[in-house]
């Protein structure tokens, strides 16, 4: 009892300190709400993130400011915590309470926004490997396109080669029937464009294989990610909420105990 009576001023810092980080702590929040996106999942989700990370703050305020209150009463009459600044202890009270109703509310309202913009995250990813494909399918018809010109060229090559007469005996037959292969080949649509299929298949099933499996890593670490940061902000919010209601409702009780 002497240590608290030899140094009043004691209470008086921490209830100084608990004021002020508890008003810094409002004022810091109602600069977040200026910023009011409702409809936009991501400010909602910053929004939440950050008024939670910052959550302990008037807490310790409140805390503090009380200790003040307690330190002053143990100082005085029995008594004299109901009649020592009752207005600013009922006021630390009230904004306890309603703070932790707060941290209580945006718990649904963080999850709700990070599952709907991690849903917007995993529609975007499946549109562009959509959109990839297309792409890649669009490639394919391309280079199917050129078959027949490619073909036309190697007929065209192979012709110049034997009308030069630089190939003999065996490399001149091969040459020909190499020409008259390519010519069949050319005159059957169906055969050169399952050749050239043959030819394209193992790339573009290996270019699929990459889009697919990209889109499916990133929806699982898109929804990893979301499930972690909903569980984190979530959870900190939870416990902040029962924080400041035990503080908040106990106080209010012990203060209305005391009046009767």
């Amino acid at each position: 009892m002497k240590s608290f009576n030899s140094s009043p001023w004691a209470s008086l810092v921490l209830k100084l300190v608990g004021v002020l980080l508890t008003l810094t702590s409002l004022i810091d929040y109602l600069v977040l709400l200026s910023t009011v996106k409702f409809q936009d999942n991501q400010w909602v989700i910053t929004f939440t993130t950050q008024v939670v990370d910052r959550g302990f703050i008037p807490l310790v305020g409140i805390v503090l400011l009380l200790i003040g209150f307690w330190m002053e009463a143990i100082g005085n009459l029995p008594d004299a915590a109901t009649r020592t600044s009752p207005g600013l202890r009922l006021a630390a009270l009230i904004i306890s309470s309603i703070l932790g109703l707060c941290f209580l509310i945006l718990i649904p309202w963080h999850v709700t926004a990070t599952r709907s913009e991690a849903d917007a995250q995993v529609k975007r990813v499946a549109e562009e490997a959509s959109k990839a494909e297309t792409q890649l399918n669009a490639q394919v018809q391309q280079v199917k396109g050129l078959g027949s010109q490619q073909l036309d060229a190697q007929i065209a090559e192979l012709q110049k080669a034997i009308d030069s007469g630089q190939l003999q005996g065996d490399q001149l037959a091969q040459a020909k029937q190499k020409r008259e292969q390519l010519k069949r080949l050319k005159s059957d649509p169906k055969a050169l464009e399952a050749e050239v299929e043959a030819q394209i298949a193992p790339k573009r099933t290996e270019e699929l294989t990459k889009i697919r499996n990209r889109k499916q890593e990133l929806e699982e670490q898109t929804r990893g990610n979301a499930l972690r940061a909903a569980l984190r902000t979530g959870l900190n919010s939870l416990l902040l909420a029962i924080g400041y209601i035990i503080v908040g409702w106990t106080g209010l009780r012990q203060m209305l105990y005391l009046r009767n």
